[in-house]
């Protein structure tokens, strides 16, 4: 595998859509590539204190770069991650799986009994918003997977346990650290 590390973008930095930082690496198109995948995923996230999507990440990345090197046409994969400014101010994760094969991926419904055919759902289930883009020399499948808002969740948690007080006649307790 070679990489460039993440590299944290200066006067870009805030625009919408535009990277904050990014990682590059070039895979082979081969099995063992969708575990380069997934520890290159690990890599920036830790890198960038994302580490709570490695998970989803390291999943929707290897589906996407194994798919590429099955499909494709034996040409080394891109895979590129950008953490980028959302539509509300969250930080977001963007994950691009480049290959050379101009023939692109079709989602299908997988029988309950297949052993294949369910990456692109669960990548289509798992994201914020997912697509190829086709281009001159192939395409580019990628995901965007979106930071949770720690005020929100707070606001939720909060209310979850105001609710469940009242609902058992109790009264909120103080948190005591």
């Amino acid at each position: 595998m070679t990489s460039r590390p993440w590299r944290e973008w200066g006067a870009a930095a805030g625009e919408r859509g535009t990277a904050v930082a990014e990682f590059r690496a070039e895979l082979p198109a081969s099995l063992g590539s969708a575990r380069q995948a997934r520890a290159a995923v690990r890599e920036a996230l830790a890198a960038w204190g994302l580490d709570y999507l490695a998970g989803d990440a390291e999943l929707l990345a290897s589906e996407l770069v194994a798919n590429a090197a099955e499909h494709g046409d034996g040409q080394p994969i891109g895979l590129a991650l950008r953490r980028v400014p959302g539509p509300r101010g969250e930080q977001s994760l963007v994950c691009e799986v480049t290959d050379t094969s101009p023939a692109m991926p079709m989602p299908r419904d997988a029988e309950p009994d297949a052993e294949r055919g369910r990456g692109l759902s669960i990548v289509s289930a798992l994201a914020r918003t997912s697509g190829v883009t086709p281009s001159l020399v192939g395409k580019t499948a990628w995901f965007t997977l979106a930071t949770p808002d720690p005020s929100a969740e707070a606001d939720a948690e909060a209310e979850v346990g105001l609710s469940s007080c009242a609902l058992h006649g109790a009264k909120p307790q103080q948190e005591f650290r």
